[in-house]
Order: structure tokens, then C-alpha cells, then sequence
């Protein structure tokens, strides 16, 4: 979720828990404040009752009824203190049940003592205090809208320097030693610093890069022509007459020692490529067809141990990647499948739209599965491998974004390889 939305929900939130608790308070305050008034509207009406009643010489006092007043006699020792409650009465008018506010006195006439009874209706009371909830509800909905849509647009004008420098962030390739990168300026203290901060750590990073590449280039060149040289004079040794065996064995071990540091410095320059993104070209590639091609180059090894392939189409796998990389991937896997098999084994290759399923024959690994993946990681049965095969087949796979998964269960080997994983 996006910082703008999280900013705005926040606040919403906030803006509502503000206004239902005013509204809480404002609703009993009002209610509190009419309440009040009633009270002192009959607390009124009692002290004219009362004065009229003190002073009248009539026995009857029926002409003090009405709708909302009665009395009942009362004995000689009558008296309490003024009453106030609400309580509900039924209208026949209106078919239900009525609010009204009571107070119940005492009162003294020259001959008679009574309990006077004045009510007034709460309806209207009622009716004030919903209608200034709706009104409230309405102010509140208007209020929340407008404040929602100004904290939207001022948010947003506020965070559009930020929402460019990221915008600037995700166009940054490193690989590209003629690009810019240039941030707008702002007037936002905060927004400047991080933009300064940012333009420092970019600048250090491409230089870095530019190091580290030269130096991965240079390293690997300078390495490999005195290695070519070696080899060439090893090989121009061994074609002496003169040579003795012990002389001719030694030579053949260094010969051999330099050949494989030879591959190595060559494996580790691809991985380096790899990492640093530097094979950007891309094309739709067959695997199928890269398979055919290095079940075929491959031909001699797989009858030297007499596998039996099987390869099983279920329609094509094809991704946009680089060519080089797609043959290095399957050369590898393939690679690995045979050179880890074992004799009158079997091989297994399926391919389907998602990605492929590579099985073999094999003894179990030497490391977790999990280490397998990590460079130089070899069996002691496998001394003559580089044990860089799958630490390359991860750089890819990384690259392209790829899922890779490895297990070994009742003696097979299980490869699998997912291009399009649904993200969770």
C-alpha cells in the first residue's frame, strides 16, 4: 500500500474517532442542557400552582385541570420533597408510547392537603436532538469529504518530490556509464537532504561498479594469457623425446592444474557478468530446441555410461533471455545430470510452458541441498569438477527471476526449474 493512502487512511480514521466522541458529547450535552430547561420550566409551573392553591378559598380545585396536570387529596401529615423522573405514557392519538417529564409535589390549601402531579411531553426535545444529530451527521460527512479530498491533494503535492526521486531510483542502470542521474530539486528540507544523500551514494556506487568491473575484466585478461602460456609450454614439454616418466607425469599434473585454473577464472568472469547485469539483450528462446542441441553435444558422454534418455514434451518452455545464457544454463544442467549419473543410468528431461523437470540416476548428495547452489560446493567423488555448475545455473535463475528448487528422494536426483511463480 502506498504511503499516500496509508497517510489519508490515518487520517480518516482519526477525523472519525474525533467526531463520533464530539458527537457523543455533544449529544448528552444537549440532552443534559433541555433536560434542564424542562426541569425549570415545571419547577415553575410548581411555584405558580403552589401560590394559587396557598391562596384559594375553593374546596374544588378541578379548575386547576388539564391535560397535563392532576391532584389527589392527601392526608394532614403529608410531606415530601419536590419529585422529578421521566417516564412513558400511551397515545391513542398517536398509537405509541410517549416521553414525558413528571414532577410531583406537595401543596396546601386552607382546608385540604394534595399531591400535585405536572407533566410536559419530551417529544419536542426528542425531536430537537435528532434533528441536530442528522445535522451533525451531515456537517460531519461534508467535513470528513472535503477534509479527505484537501489532505489527498495537499499530501500529494507535498510527496510528488519524494515520488519523482523514486521514479528517478527505479530508471538508475549502473551499466550504463553515459547515463545521468539527476534529481529535481525541492524546497523541502527533509526531501533535499535525501536527495542529496541519495545523489552521493548513486555517484559512489556507479563509480564502484566501474572499478569492480574494470578490475573483474582486467584481472580475468592479465590472468589468462600467462595461463595460456603455461599451457602451451607444458604441452611443447610433454612432446620432448627426452622426457622421462616421473618428468612427463609431472608435467601432465601441472598441465592439468593450469587447464582447470583456466576454467575457473573463465566460470567465475561469467558469474561476475551475471551478477552485474551486463547481458541485457534478450530473445525469445526455445529450450527445447537448446536441449536437442546439447543432448546432441553431449552424445559421446551419454553413451559412455549408457543412460537412457527420455525426453518428454509437453508443449515448449520459450523466455526472453539472453541466448548465451540460456546455453550456459542448459549445458550446465545437463552437465551435471550426466556427470553425476551412474553407469546404465537414466535421465529424464520434461518440458511443459512453465519451465522444465530434470530427473536422473544418482549416488546422494554430499551437502544439504540447500548448499549445493553455494559456489565450490563438490563431493570428494567429483574432485575434477569445478563445483561451480549450479552456482551459475542460481545466477541466472536470479536473474531472470526464475525458481529453482533441488531434492534427492529414493536415489533421483529431482531439478526443477519454475518461470512463472504467482507472487503471494
Amino acid at each position: 500500500m502506498k504511503l499516500l493512502a496509508i497517510t489519508n487512511r490515518y487520517y480518516f480514521i482519526s477525523i472519525t474517532v474525533f467526531f463520533v466522541l464530539a458527537g457523543i458529547v455533544l449529544f448528552y450535552s444537549i440532552k443534559y442542557q433541555l433536560t434542564e430547561e424542562l426541569n425549570e420550566q415545571l419547577k415553575t409551573e410548581q411555584v405558580n400552582v403552589t401560590r394559587i392553591i396557598e391562596k384559594s378559598d375553593s374546596l374544588n380545585m378541578t379548575f386547576l385541570l388539564n391535560d397535563n396536570m392532576s391532584f389527589r387529596q392527601a392526608g394532614p401529615e403529608i410531606s415530601f420533597k419536590p419529585v422529578l423522573f421521566d417516564t412513558l405514557k400511551f397515545d391513542n392519538v398517536e398509537k405509541e408510547n410517549i416521553p414525558y417529564r413528571i414532577i410531583r409535589f406537595p401543596a396546601k390549601s386552607r382546608y385540604q392537603n394534595y399531591v400535585i402531579t405536572i407533566q410536559s411531553s419530551k417529544i419536542e426535545n426528542e425531536d430537537i436532538i435528532l434533528s441536530i444529530f442528522l445535522s451533525l451527521i451531515i456537517v460531519f460527512a461534508l467535513f470528513s469529504i472535503m477534509l479527505y479530498l484537501s489532505n489527498y491533494y495537499f499530501s500529494k503535492k507535498l510527496w510528488s518530490p519524494f515520488l519523482k526521486t523514486i521514479a528517478t531510483i527505479k530508471s538508475v542502470n549502473i551499466h550504463d556509464s553515459e547515463a545521468q542521474f539527476a534529481i529535481d530539486k525541492t524546497n523541502v528540507q527533509e526531501f533535499y537532504e535525501l536527495n542529496s544523500s541519495l545523489q552521493q551514494m548513486i555517484d559512489r556506487i556507479k563509480r564502484d561498479y566501474r572499478r569492480m568491473k574494470d578490475f573483474s575484466e582486467n584481472a580475468s585478461h592479465e590472468l589468462q594469457t600467462p595461463l595460456s602460456i603455461i599451457r602451451s609450454k607444458l604441452e611443447s614439454l610433454l612432446q620432448s623425446p627426452d622426457l622421462k616418466a616421473r618428468e612427463a607425469q609431472l608435467i601432465d599434473q601441472a598441465l592439468e592444474s593450469t587447464v582447470r585454473l583456466s576454467r575457473i577464472n573463465q566460470t567465475l568472469l561469467l558469474l561476475t557478468k551475471i551478477e552485474n547485469g551486463q547481458f541485457v539483450q534478450k530473445q525469445d528462446v526455445s529450450f527445447y530446441e537448446v536441449f536437442e542441441k546439447y543432448l546432441e553435444a553431449y552424445r559421446e558422454m551419454i553413451i559412455d555410461k549408457k543412460l537412457k534418455i527420455k525426453v518428454e514434451r509437453e508443449g515448449d518452455f520459450s523466455f526472453a533471455i539472453h541466448p548465451a545464457l540460456a546455453d550456459v544454463l542448459v549445458s550446465n544442467i545437463l552437465n551435471n545430470a550426466i556427470k553425476h549419473n551412474i553407469d546404465n543410468g537414466w535421465l529424464t528431461i520434461k518440458i511443459h510452458p512453465e519451465g522444465l523437470d530434470i530427473r536422473n540416476s544418482g549416488l546422494p548428495p554430499e551437502y544439504p541441498p540447500e548448499q549445493l547452489f553455494n559456489r565450490f560446493a563438490k563431493g570428494t567423488h567429483s574432485a575434477e569438477h569445478l563445483g561451480l555448475g549450479l552456482a551459475l545455473i542460481k545466477e541466472i535463475a536470479q536473474s531472470y527471476d526464475f525458481e529453482v528448487q533441488y531434492n534427492y528422494h529414493k536415489n533421483m536426483h529431482i531439478f526443477i526449474i519454475n518461470a512463472f511463480v504467482k507472487a503471494i
